[in-house]
Formats: structure tokens, sequence, C-alpha cells
């Protein structure tokens, strides 16, 4: 009962037996399907009174297009999200191709595609498809175990210690001992050698002859200055043993002397 067109007059007050005619117009979406039964006949005369013609459509029957949606995730394996959803179809026709492509996230490698991922590549279909990619994180190289001898990048290289010291050789940390001076030994006293006593000299002169005093009196004695011990407190003593031992020697030229002078006489 949609009026597609208004109503218009073919005739209007015009003679009986005057022919008239119409015709079938078209309409976006509907299609004739014919005259309706109360219709007067398309083409025909004018008669006494009103005649009414009627064109009947129907509209037409669109087949229904079935649409679907596709969207993309990127996830690591314990679920983090490394790209949020995007949309790749939105309301596409079932059986339109779709694709979509792995991407490059830093510190993590393309490991499979979700357990219930659609295809990454593939038609639309009625609904939703969710592709998912999964990603696993890269490792992190671990440092190889010390090698013995070698130090670890993260420590200091041990200080050698010094050996044990050995016998005879003095320690590093030691100073070697200064070699200390021996104690002075006093010296002995060198005794001085008794004078050779002057031998008597045969003569057959009367000629007097000098005692031997006079030749004690004048021979000299040294004294050997070495006798002298140093750097002890026995200067003193050694000086009055020295003195003794001269007179000594003096006292015994003047008995051979005195003893010969009486033997001369005696002659």
């Amino acid at each position: 009962g949609k009026v597609l067109e208004d109503v218009t007059k073919v005739k209007d007050n015009a003679p009986v037996g005057e022919a008239y005619t119409t015709e079938e117009k078209s309409f976006d979406g509907y299609h004739f399907v014919g005259m309706d039964k109360t219709s007067d006949s398309a083409n025909g005369k004018v008669t006494e009174g009103d005649k009414h013609v009627i064109y009947v459509y129907e509209k037409d029957i669109t087949p229904e297009v079935k649409k679907g949606n596709v969207d993309v995730t990127y996830v690591t394996e314990d679920g983090k999200v490394l790209e949020a959803t995007t949309d790749v179809v939105k309301d596409g026709e079932v059986g339109t191709e779709y694709t979509t492509e792995k991407k490059n996230f830093d510190g993590y490698s393309f490991s499979r595609m979700g357990e219930f991922s659609a295809e990454a590549t593939g038609q639309v279909e009625e609904g939703t498809k969710h592709v998912v990619y999964v990603y696993t994180k890269n490792n992190t190289p671990q440092p190889e175990p010390n090698k013995p001898g070698v130090p670890a990048p993260s420590e200091k290289p041990e200080t050698p210690q010094p050996e044990p010291n050995k016998p005879g050789v003095p320690a590093p940390s030691e100073k070697p001992e200064a070699p200390q001076p021996e104690p002075n030994k006093p010296e002995v006293p060198t005794t001085p050698e008794t004078p050779a006593v002057p031998q008597e000299e045969k003569t057959t002169t009367d000629t007097p002859v000098k005692t031997s005093t006079s030749k004690v009196n004048a021979e000299k004695v040294t004294v050997n200055k070495a006798t002298v011990l140093p750097q002890t407190g026995d200067k003193k003593e050694n000086n009055s043993s020295v003195m003794g031992l001269v007179s000594l020697g003096l006292a015994g030229l003047l008995g051979l002397g005195i003893k010969r002078k009486e033997e001369k006489d005696n002659h």
C-alpha cells in the first residue's frame, strides 16, 4: 500500500470514447509485478465517470551481505601485552582477504602463534577473528665461570702473598740486620827484646876498658806505642807495665856492667 508516486490525471473531462494510455515506470528497489485487481486497463477509452489505473510494485529482495572482523594482538609467553589489540578488518564482507605480520620488539623474539589464534593470513569470516603473536624474552648471556688463575671481571686480583722465609734469606718485609762490629780484643803488649849483652873484648894491652855503664846509659830503649790498647780503659796500666819492663832491662844491664868490672879488677 505504499504510494511510490502520487496519483496523476491521464484525461480530465475528456469526451467518452476518447482513447487513453498509461505506462509502467521504474522505481529504485522495486520491480513491477502486475496491475492491481481493482485497476482499470492500462490502455483503453474514456467512459462516463472515472477510471483508475493502478500499477503494483514489489520491493526488490537484496541478498544480505555477511560481514566479519579481524584483529591482531602481540603478547609474551607470560601474558604481557607488547602492543595493544588493533583492528585489521572492521565490518568486512565475508570472503575478503586479510593479512597480518610479525613485528620486532627490543629484548624479545617471536616464538609462535597463540594457541587459539586465527591464521596470520586468510579470509574474513562471520564474527571476529583474533590473530595472536607470542614472543619470548631474550636470554641475557651469563659470564663463564672463573678459570683458575684468571680473576673474575667484577673482582680485584688478589695481591700475591710472599713465600715463607727460607733459611738465610730475610723476609721481604724485614730489613736485613746490619753486621755488628766484633768487640775489640785487647792486644797483648809486645815484650821488648832484652838488649844483647855486649861481648867483652879481650885485649893484651893495659888500655883501660870503659865500663859498659856508659854503653848502657847511651843505649836507647824504644817503647812500642802499639802496646797501648785502643778503646780500653787499660792505657795507664799498660804504660806502667812497659815502664816496668824498661826499668828491669836497665837494671840488668847495669848489674852485668858492674860484675864485669869487678872481674877485671880481680885480674
